[in-house]
């Protein structure tokens, strides 16, 4: 999309965008870097046997596939459908997720070294390096850094979407979406919840989970580049407000779990985004914003190991440990925000084409 040289107003898309660093789109990434950070907390509570405050917060992936596969129908599709072949995609995007993924496998593998659990140790870590799941009993399909799933989810996403949405018209593609919807309502109750994709046992929730949420984004994506249902300041605000308070709320809501997790993946969340989308930031919250996007991805691919390997030194001192649990927190942020700021941020350094 290209900016307007004469008087007449620029799409809603380009406004928003226009405020962010980069090109980003600010509460986006806010509501990313929240979204990351109650995954976070969904993952450390139950490692020392309490509740937490996001005891369903595993429905934040799905927001996360919605938001990957609307930021980049808006940076790539455009390229996708001209100059750029799907091989220099996904090139880029390996390039560009592996550096802080391959940080958060090592952590991983430091900690079962330094328990002992040695047995298979080159092919776990060859097997997070390389995004190849290992589907076999009930445990982690990664099991060295076990939130990774999602991300070997989303690259697949993306090889399909740079290989066949990209050719999809828009009613094609929404048929895909509502397919891909009935799939997954149909493994939520099959399964009891939508916390699939992760384990032996459900990962094959993942295709349906990645399926909805990621087409969902693209198709959502084309809408917001043509400039189509612009929301009010006011609107755009309560709606993108939706997510954090969702991820918190939702376990009390007069619902059942599979219920409840459809309503939110399928309803709320997409509003949330889209809203989202059209608020503008500036000054002070353009930089919190932007902080919390920079936050998120380092946070969410380095926190499982991180937490694990405090929760064992924490579960191996007994009563006198109590300050391992918070430090062990600081120590997830701390080391997210090392990466952020890090070039490892940015990926291994590709030769661009389109």
């Amino acid at each position: 999309m290209t900016a307007h040289s004469g008087p007449s107003p620029r799409p809603m898309s380009e406004i928003a965008r226009s405020a962010a660093p980069s090109g980003r789109l600010p509460l986006l990434d806010a509501l990313r870097g929240v979204a990351a950070l109650s995954v976070v907390f969904h993952h450390e509570a139950p490692l020392y046997g309490t509740p937490g405050l996001f005891p369903r917060a595993y429905l934040a992936v799905d927001f996360f596939f919605m938001l990957s596969g609307f930021v980049l129908t808006l940076a790539f599709e455009p390229k996708l459908r001209g100059s750029l072949g799907a091989g220099d995609f996904m090139v880029r995007r390996v390039a560009r997720l592996w550096p802080v993924l391959a940080v958060g496998v090592l952590i991983g593998a430091g900690w079962r070294l330094s328990v002992g659990l040695t047995g298979q140790l080159w092919l776990l870590t060859l097997s997070g390096l390389t995004l190849w799941p290992i589907m076999r009993g009930t445990g982690g399909i990664f099991q060295l850094n076990g939130p990774q799933w999602s991300l070997a989810y989303e690259v697949l996403a993306n090889a399909v979407h740079a290989l066949v949405l990209r050719r999809l018209n828009s009613r094609l593609l929404l048929g895909f979406v509502l397919a891909c919807a009935g799939v997954l309502a149909w493994c939520a109750y099959a399964w009891g919840s939508v916390g699939l994709g992760d384990t032996g046992r459900n990962w094959w929730g993942g295709f349906a989970r990645v399926g909805f949420g990621y087409g969902l984004g693209v198709w959502m994506g084309r809408q917001f580049a043509a400039g189509r249902a612009p929301v009010s300041p006011v609107a755009a605000w309560a709606g993108g407000l939706l997510l954090p308070l969702t991820l918190f709320s939702l376990p009390w809501w007069p619902l059942g779990v599979v219920a409840g997790d459809l309503l939110a993946g399928f309803a709320v969340f997409p509003v949330a985004l889209w809203c989202a989308a059209h608020v503008a930031l500036h000054g002070g919250a353009l930089k919190i914003a932007d902080g919390l996007g920079r936050l998120s991805y380092p946070a969410y691919a380095i926190h499982g190991p991180v937490l694990i390997w405090g929760a064992s030194l924490a579960h191996g001192h007994g009563a006198q440990a109590g300050w391992i649990r918070p430090l062990t927190l600081v120590a997830v942020l701390a080391l997210a925000g090392l990466l952020a700021i890090s070039p490892l941020a940015h990926g291994i350094p590709v030769r661009r084409k389109g």
